[in-house]
């Protein structure tokens, strides 16, 4: 590998940054470093200075996003190199495993048997209305207050409809699928295996979850609870009853991921519902 595609920009600012800083020099790559988002930006504001920095950077071939901020902003951006995300996920490398990653993946011994490469879907959720914001994880539609049901039509690509009773509905990401979703009984997907959909608290109690292609429309069907639209576990605002809020992948990023089985922490709820 030429030293201009050793070049490795590393997102978050723990201490595993650190560490994967320095494993990256012990690999032979050189470090691209990234200015840290101030305490006050969130979400785009984080992804832009990701992208900005990139776009300072195009020869870097890999970006190591550390913890679940710098890996949701990682895939918001959409950089054309590499993420090697690590935190206490499913889809992710813990400390000793990202840097094994990285020796493989500069040192051109291939991925062998521990690391895998797969493409992420970027979501854009919009009612029409104004530009849509872009999700790494999952989305939800639900009920500003707990237990107070509402009704809510899923809209899917083969045109077909499901109507539920529930606090909300949310839907995951393959990456996003072993928080909150899962928390509430989505179940677990496989990079390139579609969008987990599930209610939140539903009022039947025989309730269906469902995977979805690439594309979800939901819609709030009764006007009597005011519902908000949480993206990435940021309320992003109310949703207008009768106003579908189209949920869709508009973009890819590649991913290194640990092949096998990885034991999971306590399951994460990004949503703040």
């Amino acid at each position: 590998m030429e030293a201009s595609e050793r070049r490795v920009a590393v997102a978050g600012d723990d201490g595993r940054a650190s560490e994967l800083r320095d494993a990256v020099r012990d690999a032979g790559g050189r470090v691209v470093e990234l200015a840290s988002a101030s305490a006050e930006a969130h979400g785009s504001a984080e992804a832009s200075a990701i992208a900005d920095r990139l776009s300072d950077a195009p020869d870097a071939t890999l970006l190591v996003a550390v913890g679940d901020e710098a890996i949701r902003d990682a895939v918001v951006a959409a950089p054309d190199c590499t993420v090697v995300p690590v935190a206490e996920r499913r889809l992710a490398f813990d400390r000793d495993g990202a840097v094994e990653a990285l020796r493989r993946l500069l040192d051109d011994s291939g991925t062998g048997d521990s690391v895998a490469r797969v493409t992420r879907p970027v979501l854009a959720v919009g009612d029409g209305t104004e530009p849509p914001v872009r999700a790494a994880f999952d989305v939800a539609l639900v009920t500003d207050e707990p237990a107070r049901i509402s009704e809510f039509a899923v809209g899917f690509s083969r045109g077909r409809d499901e109507s539920i009773r529930a606090d909300g509905v949310v839907v995951a990401t393959p990456l996003g699928s072993d928080g909150y979703a899962n928390a509430i009984g989505a179940p677990l997907v496989e990079p390139g295996g579609g969008l987990a959909v599930a209610p939140i608290a539903p009022f039947s109690t025989r309730t269906d979850a469902w995977i979805a292609s690439d594309r979800v429309r939901l819609t709030v069907e009764r006007e009597s609870e005011p519902i908000g639209l949480v993206v990435d576990g940021e309320r992003r605002g109310a949703v207008e009853p009768h106003r579908p809020i189209e949920i869709e992948t508009v973009d890819g990023v590649a991913f290194a991921v640990p092949r096998g089985r990885r034991e999971r922490a306590d399951r994460k709820h990004s949503n703040n519902s």
